[in-house]
C-alpha cells in the first residue's frame, strides 16, 4: 500500500504478517458481526491482533515511501529525471477512490456502520500529505509524536461538527466500521519515515539479516505481502461468499 522501487523481501514479509493478522481478525470480527459465533472481537487478543496488523501495515507504508524517496534522490543527484508531486498525487487518488468504493458498498449493505475514513482512505490522503516531510530525517520523529500524542488526546473527545472526521474530530454517536484518521495514525506512517531513512539510508539496508529469502517461509509471507492492496479490497467480500455457501449467512442477515 505505498510506492516503492526494487523490493527488500523483509519488508514484503512484515507486511505479508500484517495481511495474515488482518485476515485473522477480520474473519473473526464478520463471525462476531453477524452473530455466528460470540468471540468477544473488540477487547483482547483479537482487538491487539486487529490494531497490529493495521499499525504495521502504516508503519512499512512509511518506511517503503522513505526509501522510494531516497532512491529517487540518489538519481537525480546522477542526472536522471527528478521526483514530482505528481507520482504522489495519482497514488493517493487511486487509494482514496478505492476508499469511497468501500464506503458505496457498505452504505448499501451496513448503513448503520458504514465506512466514512478507513484505512484506504487514510493510505490515499497521506500518500499526498506525506511528500513534504519525506525531505526530513529525524525531525520526522517529533512530527510523528505531534500527530500521535495530539491524536490520543482527541480520540475520546466529540465534537458538534463531522466536516473534520477525516483528522480525528468525531462527531457525538459516530459508527463506524473502519476508521484510521489523520490523527494519530498519520504520525505512524512517519515514525515509518524516520526508520526508513535510518535503517535504509540512501535506499540501501544498513544492516545484516541473519535469514535470506530463500527460506520457504519467509518466501510465503513475501510473496502475500507483495500483493496486500489486492487481498485486502478483496478478502471481505471472498469470507461473506464462503459463509454463504456454507450456510451459515443468509440474506435476511445483512
Amino acid at each position: 500500500m505505498a510506492i516503492y522501487a526494487d523490493r527488500f523481501w523483509e519488508i514484503d514479509c512484515l507486511r505479508g504478517l500484517a495481511v495474515l493478522l488482518m485476515l485473522f481478525y477480520h474473519y473473526l470480527y464478520d463471525l462476531d458481526f453477524f452473530k455466528l459465533v460470540d468471540v468477544q472481537i473488540r477487547s483482547g487478543f483479537i482487538l491487539y491482533a486487529g490494531r497490529f496488523s493495521a499499525l504495521l501495515f502504516i508503519l512499512i507504508s512509511g518506511v517503503a515511501l522513505s526509501i522510494s524517496h531516497s532512491r529517487a534522490l540518489n538519481k537525480e543527484s546522477a542526472g536522471n529525471i527528478s521526483e514530482n508531486f505528481s507520482k504522489y498525487l495519482k497514488r493517493g487518488i487511486k487509494l482514496y477512490l478505492m476508499g469511497l468504493l468501500l464506503t458505496g458498498i457498505t452504505w448499501i449493505f451496513l448503513p448503520e456502520e458504514y465506512i466514512v475514513f478507513g484505512i484506504l482512505h487514510f493510505f490515499g490522503v497521506s500518500a499526498i500529505l506525506v511528500y513534504p516531510f519525506l525531505r526530513y530525517g529525524k525531525e520526522n520523529l517529533f512530527f510523528s509524536l505531534f500527530f500521535g500524542l495530539i491524536g490520543l488526546h482527541i480520540k475520546n473527545i466529540t465534537f458538534g461538527f463531522s466536516s473534520l472526521l477525516w483528522l480525528g474530530f468525531t462527531p457525538e454517536n459516530f459508527s463506524t466500521l473502519d476508521y484510521f484518521p489523520v490523527f494519530p495514525w498519520f504520525g505512524v506512517l512517519l515514525a515509518g519515515v524516520f526508520l526508513g531513512n535510518f535503517l535504509y539510508s540512501g535506499g540501501k539496508r544498513q544492516f545484516e539479516l541473519p535469514y535470506t529469502e530463500k527460506n520457504p517461509l519467509i518466501r510465503l509471507f513475501s510473496r502475500t505481502g507483495q500483493h496486500s492492496l489486492l487481498i485486502y479490497f478483496i478478502h471481505q467480500p471472498l469470507f461473506l461468499g464462503l459463509l454463504f455457501l456454507s450456510g451459515l449467512l443468509n440474506l435476511n442477515m445483512l
